[in-house]
């Protein structure tokens, strides 16, 4: 009789099923991308990638933990996801400064 006791491990989020959810509340990877500064952000629904983990659990109102179990067994490895990140400063556009032209004194005649 063994006594070898299993441990479920959650799965990952398959990768259609990001894309679903996302549509379903009405974005999209590359919408994500483009409203935060990258040209696209596909790669995160395959690989380990912090950044792009963190905004798509963002869209979705949970954790990168909860969508993808597997990446964050390791604390070890995450903090040095953490380290190697790179920072972006996030900026908001500024309005174009109104330029006002001298009003034109008037003609006085000759």
């Amino acid at each position: 009789m063994s006594t070898n006791k299993t441990k479920k491990i959650q799965e990952d989020m398959h990768p259609a099923d990001v894309i679903a959810a996302l549509h379903k509340r009405g974005t999209s990877l590359r919408k994500i991308a483009h409203e935060n500064g990258y040209s696209h952000i596909q790669r995160v629904l395959t690989r380990r990638w912090l950044a792009a983990e963190q905004l798509v659990a963002k869209a979705l109102d949970t954790s990168p933990e909860a969508l993808w179990p597997s990446r964050y067994l390791d604390p070890q490895d995450r903090a040095l996801a953490f380290r190697q990140t790179r920072k972006i400063a996030v900026t908001m556009p500024q309005a174009p400064a109104k330029t006002t032209r001298p009003r034109a004194s008037p003609k006085k005649p000759h």
